[in-house]
């Protein structure tokens, strides 16, 4: 049996189910996930090792039309990933009828390096599985398709199959024990961020970001991990509503955020949250890659 490895992109528009299906990959929580749209700002790597192959996954912001400067930014990313992948799985809803912009995806893409996931299959009940899939194979001549659930981790395993028989021979790409290529700095910033799309609402968190001030491991003297990270706004009238009334919304945002770091560390983990304004951060090519890790 050949050992197989190679680079797997997972592209689509925002909300399709990107994050929710490398996590139920990987069985961990890595990419943050919300109900908001545009919660991936990040090119996000999942690593799954199995006996036969070690598959890195390139989970990517949603793929949209925008001349918002951060927006353009993010669609780069994902061309960034698509050009690098040895496969690029591209999602649709199963009960989406507008697909151009996924046709348009898959004619650069290119049949032979494209498999088609049809996400949020229990919307739909199966005895239309055949028809969704006849008319993803009639009017594009898809190659591979596989419908699923990844809320419910159904199909989930027939993709994995799938994506296998598609990636090239040859020697893991990482070691074994790995799952992500990203540091424990950058998780507990997106476990931060999360909280903060969670508890903010209307466009609050678009206008947002995380920066790690101070990051120090538990040790044998202080077994408590201890965290000082800035939660970036870009206006002055914002930083009062992420504090929230007499701190309330900060100190939620913490403590969710904090039992979140706990779980992935394993430790104690004293988070210290404050508010810091950069204006309009978000329209800043530099500031924007800055907070992007690009």
């Amino acid at each position: 049996m050949q050992f197989k490895s190679g680079y797997v992109a997972i592209v689509g528009r925002p909300n399709v189910g990107k994050s929710t299906l490398m996590n139920a990959i990987l069985g961990e929580e890595l990419a943050i996930v919300t109900a908001k749209p545009q919660t991936t700002r990040h090119r996000i790597t999942g690593i799954l090792n199995q006996d036969d192959a070690q598959i890195v996954f390139l989970d990517t912001p949603g793929y949209h039309e925008s001349k918002k400067p951060l927006n353009c930014i993010m669609n780069e990313v994902v061309d960034g990933v698509i050009a690098d992948a040895d496969c690029v799985c591209i999602m649709v809803e199963a009960g989406q009828n507008d697909v151009g912009m996924e046709k348009e995806l898959f004619n650069r893409i290119g049949r032979g390096r494209s498999i088609v996931v049809v996400n949020k299959a229990d919307l739909v009940h199966k005895n239309l599985y055949r028809s969704v899939a006849e008319r993803f194979k009639n009017d594009w001549d898809v190659k591979e398709l596989v419908i699923l659930s990844a809320l419910k981790n159904e199909g989930v395993i027939t993709l994995i199959d799938a994506i296998k028989e598609r990636l090239p021979a040859g020697e893991p790409l990482f070691p074994a024990d790995e799952y992500t290529t990203h540091t424990v700095r950058f998780i507990a910033s997106e476990l931060i961020r999360e909280q903060v799309f969670l508890q903010m609402h209307q466009e609050i968190p678009y206008s947002t970001a995380v920066r790690i001030e101070e990051f120090k491991d538990a040790t044998a003297d202080d077994p408590v991990t201890r965290i000082k990270a800035a939660i970036i706004v870009e206006k002055e009238s914002q930083k009062g509503m992420v504090i929230g009334k007499g701190g309330t919304r900060i100190k939620e945002i913490g403590q969710k955020a904090r039992f979140k770091i706990e779980e992935m560390l394993g430790t104690k983990v004293y988070l210290e949250l404050f508010v810091k304004v950069e204006e309009n951060w978000t329209k800043d090519g530099d500031k924007i890659r800055e907070f992007m890790g690009e």
